[in-house]
């Protein structure tokens, strides 16, 4: 046991890189090191400045060394940050001296500065921002961070957040800066309009200000950044002030008044200004009502000012007040726009298309809007009213337009559907055709639904994604049946199962997945049972069918080889009045089982596919797939052959029906639920996202830590060994001879010598075992064996009995060797082992007999219950965890009632190493969409070239 948690310590916990060098220095020195960082490390911390330099803002720093009695200027702040960050040397004074430089001296507000600066300006090289101080010594160099204003909203909190910080002019100092980009208005008034005989004059009152780079207002410490289109502006009206408000004075005419009230109107949003009471602005709201002649658009427009309205410009000039001239200015264009004159009344020759569908949705936005009759009978703006049914086994959707007749809806919806703005009528109606609509058409066609002969029509199984992508819109109304369907696609637990006769007490998770099934296949729905190995997906499929299956129904269920005779014999343990046949044995032997039209035909995916035309020949109402990962090749006959066989509901079980890629899922529902996805073109640019929204309601997955709290703990362990001296030349010789291989090849020379390549992986993974998997003649030891059989005498000690998983079945054929003179009694399962035979040694050895199981990992990974054993070892990693997840899943599953043990046995200094870590890094794909994992087949160059250390 000591060795054990050794050899587990030395592979769960690696020495992390500084504490294998820390040894290998000679003790002083290391001492002399410490002593010496441990002297100059003082707490340190920065003081800020800003002020404005020649029309720019200019940052400088100060260095404050704890307990020294002021702060030193730096007189090259880029250079100080590369010093800070390379751990270097600073002379401070003549009275500190020098002191050495790291990030983590400075207390964290001096820390986020440095950091900032470093990133923006040192690591982007943007040097040209530090500029020296003029009259100052050439060693000053940049002292001064000159930045642009748009660094404003970053900088000012950094250097505000420093212990010390001002901010400079001639006249003052500030300690804090009041930074924003929406107007503050000062207590003091800045401007006022005064009216002298026939004019107006604009008379400056208070400091202003200045404007920096025409983007920045300052006026003492408040700093103002300046929108765009007020820039050029706000910069002029500075300029007048200093320059020429003596000698040009701002005077507008009494018919200037409106550009007057402009530019009052801008300067308030910044300071106060001062107006008499005719200038005070007063909005209005303008009404614009419009009729038809016979070949024009009529308007007559009024404005309303509260009780007061306005109905010609002439009417203006005599309002005791001003209006809102830019408001006026968008009236007028917009008018010009929709081809009237700038007056109150005024005729268009628009077409009314044009009218209907540009121009009047811009004057509702700028006031109300009045239609005549005559108008109002050529517009039709209601939404449509969308119906959304089952229709004999297809959902149909339906548009009712109002004010449109029958025979012009299709037209109508046609329009819509190519996302057309409007449709216009026979009569020379008008029908706009509102954003919701749009974007319903859109989502229909998002959702692959189909316009033909005037109607819309969808596969059923996207009854889910349709009412989620609608269940907030009020315009669409759902049939009672549609709802009913909906709804128990989301809560398939609620759903009434038929009455049944199984001799097993069901857990209430089975009992979910069984009306889960039930739910699917009374919409007609296939879908894929895809919970954990051990769950029980085998008696909640049995379950269904004894429910489900009517007298004069039949079922086949198609599984692996090696699963067979496990499946008939689970009918005969809890339903044994089922007829049951398993065709498998010779063609005629098969033909004639196949004839015997039993109720329920079991039979492996090759037979299937050799027999196809028989199976044609019969009539079947269920197609029950188990381990359906093996149809996730869509290329392959198996598959091609079940797209063509015809039955009413087929359902997949698998614990990982996404091993390698996105498409296996995609494969799986062209026989399970076609029409459900897209063709596979447009499947591989779906996300995982989007593919896991599309087959939610048609997969169920349950973990079995999330549903079997009571079973017990499975605990993991590394167990790791070294390779023998003899191992060790072998696979550094053949480590070299791969690295060669693969150093200096491009991507497509790896891809095109994938085959050898891997081969070449293979060979490495075989000397970690022992060479004796290859090399007849090959004496040495191996370190790999010697561990498990340390392994295996301590599980006997405990008096414990393991599964033994090997990838190489030449490695099974080594360890029975081994348990033969060690005397340890055992079973054998291989690819070449028949079916019953295998059935009857999982029945002995759950009954006690023997003391070890030797199994393939891929012949006998799945399908087997092995609650016998409370141990597994995992002789060598394999590529896909998923495939080791289904070993485990043999001994850790219902049934099993003692801990059980994983010992995963990893050669130091290896491709095993590799392989744990690339394990590790490929589960993103199935956690999306499932739950899943990577194969070897899905190496990509970049992994292959860590794997062998090649850079």
């Amino acid at each position: 046991p000591q060795a054990i948690q050794e050899r587990i310590g030395k592979a769960s916990h690696k020495p992390s890189f500084a504490s294998q060098l820390i040894p290998t220095l000679p003790s002083d020195e290391l001492q002399d090191e410490l002593v010496e960082e441990k002297a100059v490390v003082p707490s340190l911390s920065l003081h800020g400045q800003v002020e404005i330099r020649n029309h720019s803002i200019a940052w400088t720093l100060k260095l404050q060394v704890e307990q020294a009695s002021r702060a030193y200027v730096i007189k090259d702040i880029a250079h100080f940050i590369f010093l800070i960050f390379q751990k270097e040397d600073y002379f401070v004074s003549q009275k500190i001296g020098t002191i050495r430089l790291s990030l983590d001296q400075f207390n964290q507000a001096s820390q986020n500065l440095l950091l900032y600066i470093k990133k923006y300006f040192i690591d982007r090289n943007e040097h040209s921002y530090f500029k020296f101080s003029y009259g100052i010594s050439p060693r000053d160099c940049g002292r001064y961070l000159e930045t642009p204003v748009s660094y404003l909203n970053d900088l000012v909190p950094l250097f505000q957040a420093l212990d010390v910080f001002q901010y400079v002019t001639s006249k003052a100092e500030y300690p804090l800066i009041f930074l924003d980009d929406s107007p503050f208005i000062p207590e003091e008034e800045i401007f006022k309009v005064v009216k002298s005989n026939n004019h107006y004059e604009i008379i400056n009152t208070a400091y202003f200000g200045f404007i920096i780079q025409e983007k920045l207002w300052i006026r003492h410490n408040h700093f103002h950044i300046i929108k765009e289109e007020h820039r050029y502006f706000l910069d002029k009206l500075a300029t007048w002030i200093y320059h020429y408000q003596e000698s040009s004075p701002l005077i507008f005419s009494q018919e200037n008044k409106a550009e007057l009230m402009q530019i009052c109107n801008i300067i308030s949003n910044y300071v106060p200004i001062s107006l008499p009471d005719e200038l005070q602005i007063h909005d209005f709201i303008p009404t614009f009502a419009f009729s038809k002649t016979r070949n024009e658009i009529a308007l007559n427009m009024v404005w309303s000012f509260g009780e007061k309205q306005v109905h010609s410009k002439q009417d203006l000039l005599t309002l005791p007040y001003t209006y809102q001239a830019s408001k006026a200015r968008k009236i007028y264009h917009q008018l010009l726009s929709a081809g009237f004159k700038e007056e109150f009344h005024s005729l268009s020759k628009i077409k009314i298309v044009d009218f209907f569908l540009k121009e009047l949705p811009r004057f509702r936005t700028l006031g109300q809007v009045q239609l005549d009759e005559s108008l109002e009978k050529l517009l039709v703006e209601d939404p449509a009213v969308i119906d959304i049914f089952d229709d004999e086994g297809f959902l149909s959707v339906q548009f009712d337009f109002s004010m449109i007749s029958e025979d012009e809806i299709e037209k109508a919806i046609q329009a819509l559907w190519n996302q057309e703005s409007h449709y216009q009528t026979k009569q020379g109606k008008v029908l706009v055709f509102d954003d919701e609509s749009l974007k319903v058409a859109q989502s229909l066609q998002d959702l692959r639904a189909k316009f033909s002969d005037g109607k819309i029509k969808m596969h059923k199984s996207r009854a889910f994604s349709l009412s989620e992508t609608f269940k907030d819109n009020e315009h669409i109304n759902f049939s009672r049946d549609f709802k009913k369907m909906a709804y128990d696609l989301t809560h398939p637990e609620e759903f009434d199962i038929k009455p049944y006769e199984v001799k097993a007490k069901l857990r209430s998770y089975q009992k979910e997945g069984v009306k889960w099934l039930s739910m699917l296949d009374h919409y007609h729905f296939g879908g894929i049972l895809a919970d954990d190995m051990g769950l029980g997906k085998t008696l909640q499929t049995i379950t269904l069918l004894e429910a489900n299956l009517k007298p004069d129904q039949k079922a086949l269920i198609l599984a692996p080889a090696s699963l067979l005779y496990n499946w008939k014999e689970e009918f005969r343990k809890f339903v044994p009045h089922k007829q049951v046949e398993v065709a498998y044995s010779s063609k005629t032997e098969r033909i004639k089982q196949i004839e015997k039209s039993a109720t329920i035909t079991i039979t492996s995916y090759p037979s299937f596919r050799s027999d196809l035309k028989h199976y044609q020949k019969q009539s079947y109402d269920y197609l029950i797939l188990d381990e359906a990962q093996m149809i996730k090749n869509s290329q392959t006959k198996t598959a091609q052959a079940l797209r063509e066989f015809d039955v009413k509901t087929c359902y997949a079980l698998s614990g990982t029906p996404i091993e390698n890629r996105l498409e296996e899922i995609w494969s799986i529902f062209q026989i399970v639920l076609p029409g459900l996805l897209p063709s596979k073109k447009e499947f591989s640019k779906l996300s995982p996202q989007l593919v896991a929204k599309l087959i939610q309601p048609f997969v169920l997955r349950r973990k079995k830590d999330e549903v079997l709290t009571e079973l017990p703990e499975l605990s993991e362990h590394l167990y790791s060994n070294e390779l023998s001296s003899s191992q060790k030349t072998l696979y550094l010789a053949q480590l070299r001879r791969m690295q060669e291989m693969v150093s200096g090849a491009s991507a497509y020379e790896i891809k095109r010598h994938k085959i050898e390549i891997l081969a070449g992986l293979t060979r490495l993974r075989q000397i970690c075992n022992t060479p004796a998997l290859f090399l007849e003649d090959y004496k040495g030891d191996s370190g790999k064996m010697d561990s498990l059989f340390e392994l295996l005498d301590t599980i006997r000690e405990k008096g414990s009995r393991p599964l033994i998983f090997s990838q190489f079945t030449s490695m099974l054929d080594l360890i029975e060797q081994e348990l033969e003179k060690k005397e340890m009694s055992h079973f054998k399962i291989t690819g070449q082992t028949p079916s019953d035979k295998r059935q009857e040694m999982v029945y002995l050895f759950n009954q006690g007999e023997k003391d070890c199981f030797l199994i393939s990992l891929k012949a006998g990974g799945t399908g087997l219950n092995l609650t016998g054993a409370d141990t597994v070892i995992l002789c060598e990693l394999w590529w896909n965890p998923a495939v080791e997840m289904q070993a485990i899943g043999r001994s850790h599953r219902l049934g099993q009632t003692k801990q059980v043990d994983v010992y995963r046995l990893i050669t130091l200094g290896t491709i095993e190493e590799k392989i744990q870590e690339l394990q590790e890094s490929k589960k993103e794909l199935f956690n999306t969409v499932l739950e899943g994992q990577e194969s070897r087949s899905n190496l990509s160059v970049d992994d292959i070239k860590e794997i062998l250390g090649v850079e």
